[in-house]
């Protein structure tokens, strides 16, 4: 597909993609940059999380990706750190725009990171519209009922968004789709609809497209309870480990699956709302997820064997204790560990529940 410079914006741009934890936005969010690369078009990324040893962020970089990481909370919550990434981004890499991935479990981005873009650095940066993606291989009448904590938060996601995306359309049928549409219709009337598969590549075009266009945000802020917001963020444990080891050879996909696995044994699967392992090695990264109790490989560079020093990246997002969590980690790495014949290593992990947002900006009137 190409794109002419008409269809570009010549200026940086901000685009943040959205969603819950578990939707598809890093996979995403690198395709887009891929096409966008292919067309001659020079794309960043930022991504964004609650803790630290990010797997998205080594996923990207793997993939030659200029990328930039806001840690230690939301893009709201760090919004100074946000723009110091952007801005060196663009002093360093000139990129025309930059990919922006929220932490899942954030809402409000109107409100607390649009509108500043929009109102008090606009000789800075554009923004596109704010696109968010729904996973409709999973979503029920449960996980957008704003009278649970859960799905206050989903709802209020598809709420503000002004493209909505319902990824993995793949794993359900027509008129399945249909129904989905019509129920995030029935949240969000104005916001165009786009089914899309990361699989098949079906939406793909239209929302490089949409990407890669000079439409800008014109969306407002929606109302928002921070009380119950912080309630349904504090019910996930926040999970992220660090495993270095030296290997003759091990086979990442076996270790990552055995990983994965055992951590599953311990929950029900409506509770994994996210756990990731990336396993990379100088001759070899392979990442893996764990989205309720369905296991994927999302991307494998060089062999799957991996050589020499190796590092084991954990992240799990998980309705747990952050105790129970942790533990359940620890345990499912040594038993991986001991069942591949690795004795020695280092581990050094994390394990919180995030704390009650607090943005550095909030503008509900521009």
């Amino acid at each position: 597909m190409n794109y002419s410079d008409e269809d570009v914006n010549l200026t940086t741009r901000i685009v943040l993609i959205g969603g819950f934890l578990g939707a598809g936005k890093t996979t995403l969010i690198n395709k887009v940059a891929g096409k966008l690369t292919a067309a001659g078009k020079k794309a960043a990324i930022i991504n964004n999380d609650q803790g630290v040893a990010l797997v998205d962020t080594q996923y990207s970089r793997g993939k030659g990706f200029a990328t930039a990481e806001v840690l230690g909370g939301c893009f709201c919550c760090r919004f100074p750190d946000l723009l110091k990434s952007a801005r060196e981004l663009v002093a360093d890499e000139h990129p025309e725009m930059i990919l922006a991935e929220p932490v899942g479990s954030c809402t409000d981005l109107q409100a607390t990171v649009v509108a500043p873009f929009r109102v008090i650095f606009q000789d800075e940066f554009t923004v596109a519209p704010l696109m968010v993606l729904v996973d409709s291989s999973r979503l029920s009448s449960d996980e957008i009922d704003a009278r649970s904590i859960g799905g206050y938060l989903r709802k209020h996601q598809i709420e503000e968004a002004e493209y909505i995306v319902l990824s993995k359309v793949d794993m359900i049928s027509a008129a399945r789709l249909q129904e989905i549409i019509d129920a995030v219709k029935s949240i969000n009337s104005t916001a165009p609809v786009i089914a899309y598969s990361a699989l098949t590549g079906k939406g793909l075009d239209g929302i490089v497209e949409l990407v890669a266009s000079d439409r800008r945000s014109a969306g407002a802020p929606v109302d928002v309870d921070y009380d119950t917001y912080a309630n349904a963020e504090a019910e996930l444990g926040w999970y992220n480990g660090q495993i270095s080891f030296t290997a003759e050879r091990v086979d990442t996909y076996h270790l990552g699956t055995k990983v994965l696995r055992y951590l599953a044994e311990g929950y029900e699967p409506q509770d994994i709302a996210h756990a990731k392992v990336m396993i990379r090695s100088p001759v070899s990264a392979m990442k893996m997820s764990l989205i309720f109790s369905n296991l994927t490989t999302d991307g494998v560079t060089g062999s799957r064997y991996a050589q020499g020093d190796v590092e084991m990246l954990v992240n799990g997002r998980v309705v747990s204790s952050p105790e129970r969590l942790q533990e359940s980690i620890r345990s499912a790495v040594r038993k991986a560990m001991e069942e591949t014949s690795i004795d020695n290593y280092d581990f050094v992990d994390d394990c919180f529940s995030p704390g009650r947002p607090n943005p550095t900006y909030r503008m509900i009137d521009q």
